[in-house]
């Protein structure tokens, strides 16, 4: 009997990631997203003046641009910034 494999949470994992500073990674809309570790994220990510332009300086050009080829809608950038936050270890 195969004995499933338990996989942290976003919050665990980030929480994680914050004590190793190591960066964080998911999966979402087919994309796999690497977040920084807290202290190595842009610093211009405290000028961001919108939750769109903090997740994109978050996520890093190239992820941003692979997420916008997918045409996401308002519903799918709400999810991806839920996921954001929750792996960035902000929980907001």
């Amino acid at each position: 009997m195969a004995v499933a494999k338990k996989t942290a949470s976003p919050k665990t994992a980030a929480a994680k990631a914050e004590a190793t500073d190591e960066p964080t990674t998911f999966e979402h809309a087919g994309i796999t997203f690497s977040i920084p570790a807290p202290l190595d994220m842009p610093l211009e990510i405290l000028e961001a003046e919108s939750e769109v332009e903090a997740v994109r300086l978050i996520v890093g050009e190239e992820a941003w641009a692979e997420y916008r080829a997918t045409r996401p809608t308002i519903r799918d950038f709400q999810a991806l910034a839920e996921r954001v936050n929750e792996a960035a270890g902000s929980g907001n």
